[in-house]
């Protein structure tokens, strides 16, 4: 590499250095703003002398938290993580703490400012999983910091607490409230997406069987689909890799893998796909388009004899894979033209669970059909069902 260069810049000293080329261009680390030549030659010395024996040079005292994350991201846990957790880490990082916290210099962020962006996230609604994977990232991430890097003496993050589970928001929540569709507004909308759309199956699967949408974009006609026992069983969940920009499957949320029993019409309509899957693989020969999952479960067109073959329900008749986005379309429709502002894709799968409960199916059987992490999530919508029915039956009694 280059040699430490020093000169003056109007009243002060910089030092300067270049360092390996990038993308075929000349690359240099400089510095600016030292009173003396002295401290200049010091500074560039002890900075010149990280970056060879390293090869990459990262001055504590100014790296912003976000550029940190970066270089965390993608010189740690890059390498030393699942890609789904790498990517889960990303996203966080993207959508959470970057907006509230990146800004921020990693030598001078404080355990106040980071004890006050978590309970700000727990008083806009972040669910307890949510807000432990946040703690969890910068706990980790702030530690890689202190050992191997040494590029701050010790963790912010080491005094830092979650809320406690029984303490209430100080403001009202952020999430979205979830509501149940009438069987008159589920028909509005299936009327507006018949079966020859491409979102006509996934909305009875949301609405009959109460998967989550990535769910139901990974559910596979041939292995996932057993007629004989008139089941679906989720084995997986179709994500997005923002990096290397394809589509990949992953155990469902919560590890609920799960069989599902089909009432009588879904069960036809899924036959009927099958069916008719058959029968456009016939009619297109090699020009129907084929899948197939490799080593990293990512979804490939590129076959392999070891890849195994995918066959999603969600596919056009030439074969070409739906993806999940169709469904922002569907979204816009039933907002603005169908009048159901407050509807999304996750409003079917609490209406199947309404209609269970409400008709009065085992809440067990609910839990371990829907695959809720834990019951309570079964007995809240329960108990909210029945503080309705309670509240119908005194307006009746009101009305006697």
């Amino acid at each position: 590499m280059g040699e430490l260069r020093v000169e003056k810049r109007g009243s002060k000293w910089q030092y300067r250095f270049e360092i390996a080329k990038s993308d075929g261009k000349r690359k240099r680390i400089s510095k600016s703003g030292f009173k003396t030549k002295g401290e200049a030659i010091e500074a560039g010395t002890r900075a010149k002398a990280e970056y060879d024996s390293a090869g990459t040079i990262i001055t504590n005292s100014e790296i912003s938290v976000h550029d940190y994350l970066q270089f965390w991201l993608e010189q740690y846990c890059k390498t030393n993580l699942k890609s789904t957790t790498y990517e889960g880490y990303k996203k966080k990082i993207r959508l959470y703490i970057d907006p509230e916290i990146g800004m921020y210099k990693l030598s001078s962020i404080s355990p106040s400012i980071l004890q006050e962006f978590i309970n700000k996230k727990f008083n806009e609604g972040f669910s307890r999983n949510t807000l432990a994977s946040i703690k969890g990232i910068l706990t980790n991430s702030f530690r890689y910091a202190v050992q191997p890097l040494r590029y701050i003496k010790s963790s912010p993050m080491e005094y830092v607490k979650l809320p406690l589970p029984s303490a209430e928001p100080q403001k009202p929540t952020r999430k979205k409230e979830k509501i149940s569709i009438s069987k008159e507004d589920f028909e509005k909308i299936i009327k507006r997406f018949s079966p020859d759309t491409s979102q006509y199956i996934p909305l009875q699967l949301g609405y009959r069987c109460g998967l989550r949408l990535g769910e139901v974009f990974g559910l596979d006609i041939i292995t996932d689909f057993n007629e004989a026992r008139h089941i679906i069983t989720v084995n997986y969940q179709v994500q997005y890799d923002d990096n290397k920009k394809l589509w990949y499957l992953s155990n469902p949320k919560y590890n609920s893998v799960r069989e599902i029993e089909l009432d009588d019409f879904m069960y036809k309509i899924l036959k009927e796909r099958k069916e008719q899957m058959i029968k456009d693989k016939e009619y297109y020969g090699n020009l129907y388009k084929r899948y197939y999952i490799d080593e990293n479960m990512c979804i490939t067109e590129k076959y392999d004899e070891n890849y195994k073959e995918y066959s999603p329900v969600n596919r056009r008749q030439d074969g070409s894979y739906c993806q999940p986005r169709i469904m922002q379309h569907c979204g816009r429709i039933v907002h603005y033209q169908l009048d159901m502002p407050l509807w999304d894709f996750h409003s079917l799968r609490h209406t199947h669970t309404t209609n269970l409960l409400s008709n009065g199916a085992d809440i067990k059987y609910v839990q371990k059909r829907l695959g809720h992490k834990n019951i309570k999530t079964t007995l809240g919508i329960y108990q909210h069902i029945t503080d309705e029915i309670k509240e119908r039956n005194v307006q009746i009694l009101n009305s006697l």
